[in-house]
């Protein structure tokens, strides 16, 4: 099932008079603070980051998620829209051009019923590519690109690795 699926089936099954309160983090090392996001609500919340956790304050911002999911072609990328963020976002966009890492993004789901803790989280995300207009900042957000990396990590050598010689 795609997690767009998914996570509709979960928001339908939540019980009637609780909300979901979605909200994204963006980090980047130029960021002295992550920016928090609630996805739109009406005001700030204050909200820890896991159970027993210090809470922190996240803005208020109407926003659209489409969560990472699957369709016939395979994954399909995180898209977020932020309305209104230009002065939100802006230092840090332009600042993150200079930089060579990306921008982490961490999305998290509280409900009214248990905002002690998030009830889902994917982390790991990577802010991949970005515009800025006057009105909204919109995005496309992925996981790290693995296929890129060597796997393991480690150098195949003799020693290591005696069934690749060919003796």
């Amino acid at each position: 099932m795609p997690l767009t699926d998914a996570i509709a089936e979960a928001y339908a099954a939540v019980p009637a008079g609780e909300v979901c309160h979605e909200t994204l983090e963006l980090d980047h090392v130029t960021l002295a603070e992550p920016i928090r996001v609630l996805c739109n609500g009406q005001d700030d919340i204050d909200l820890p980051l896991v159970l027993g956790g210090t809470p922190v304050t996240f803005t208020a911002l109407g926003v659209s998620v489409i969560p990472p999911g699957v369709d016939d072609d395979g994954p399909t990328p995180m898209r977020v829209r932020l309305d209104l963020a230009a002065d939100l976002l802006m230092g840090p966009l332009l600042a993150a051009t200079a930089a060579t890492e990306p921008f982490a993004v961490t999305w998290r789901v509280y409900t009214s019923a248990d905002l002690t803790q998030p009830g889902e989280v994917i982390s790991g995300l990577q802010l991949r590519v970005a515009t800025l207009t006057a009105t909204a900042a919109e995005a496309t957000v992925s996981l790290p690109q693995v296929e890129t990396q060597a796997f393991t990590l480690r150098t195949y050598d003799r020693e290591s690795y005696p069934a690749l010689a060919n003796d």
